[in-house]
């Protein structure tokens, strides 16, 4: 992982993010890029508003950054690099990961209630669009080493080792143990699938500290409540296949079942073409 970009917005929740994306920075001994994205703001029709520049938006956003920056720099001991730029954030951190060698993005996202909550607009779009894997912080996770990582998955898909490259580098930075959680949504399941799935994933968390824990629950994401609500896990993992298993737990036909705490970050890794 050569470099972790963090997404600011300057908000509270941006700040809290921002330990999380330092504090991984300091342990993997990474890059931080520091970034925001801005919008020229849209008149209101008969409503008299002050004209604003391009370039003042710009050197305002930049002086607002180099805060940031100066505030990890001194309370971290980083060097940290920044980057401002007009545009839709989504869009801009989606060529940004193609311009420069980014191993991760961390964002913060102020939440109340559940994962649907947790996940907004930006974020998801950021998820959908980039190839690289997406760490959400909630508002109000506090950090703390990671002891345990809980990994959701439902074992209907081949993947790559390098895939999981960024959560092997999570455990075996922190010396975490990976709990590989399947949520069996029929009594009886398709023992066939477990099988298999668990096979497979023999071959990539060979080596690492892991067990295998299967719950039934008639829904993915209620099935991941219960668990984090009854397991403590400092990171829960998601994989993100395209129209598939992320983007089912997120559709809204579940986000009425979502409800477990939202202090637990989330790491969406991609498996896209």
């Amino acid at each position: 992982m050569q470099t972790i970009l963090l997404a600011v917005d300057f908000s509270p929740a941006s700040r809290n993010a921002a330990v999380f994306a330092a504090e991984l920075a300091k342990l993997l001994h990474t890059k931080l890029l520091l970034f925001h994205a801005y919008m020229l703001p849209t008149p209101i029709s008969e409503v008299p508003y002050a004209m604003v520049t391009v370039d003042n938006l710009q050197k305002e956003n930049e002086e607002q950054i180099k805060k940031e920056a100066d505030w990890l720099h001194d309370d971290f001991g980083l060097e940290i690099e920044w980057l401002v730029r007009i545009g839709i954030a989504s869009d801009e951190i989606k060529t940004l990961t193609r311009e420069k060698d980014i191993g991760l993005i961390v964002m913060g996202m102020k939440g109340a209630g559940g994962l649907d909550k947790i996940i907004g607009s930006t974020t998801i779009n950021v998820s959908r669009k980039v190839k690289t894997p997406v760490l959400v912080v909630p508002h109000d996770a506090a950090y703390t080493p990671i002891k345990n990582i809980t990994y959701a998955s439902d074992f209907s898909y081949k993947t790559s080792t390098r895939l999981f490259n960024p959560l092997l580098e999570l455990a075996r930075a922190f010396a975490a143990k990976t709990h590989i959680l399947f949520v069996r949504q029929h009594h009886g399941g398709n023992s066939e699938l477990e099988f298999t799935g668990k096979k497979s994933s023999e071959l990539i968390f060979e080596g690492y500290d892991h067990e295998y824990v299967t719950t039934e629950e008639p829904s993915v994401n209620q099935g991941i409540s219960r668990y984090l609500r009854q397991h403590s896990s400092e990171l829960l993992v998601m994989v993100a296949h395209k129209h598939t298993f992320l983007e089912r737990v997120f559709s809204k036909n579940h986000t009425t079942a979502m409800a477990y705490e939202t202090h637990v970050p989330l790491l969406i890794l991609q498996d896209k073409d």
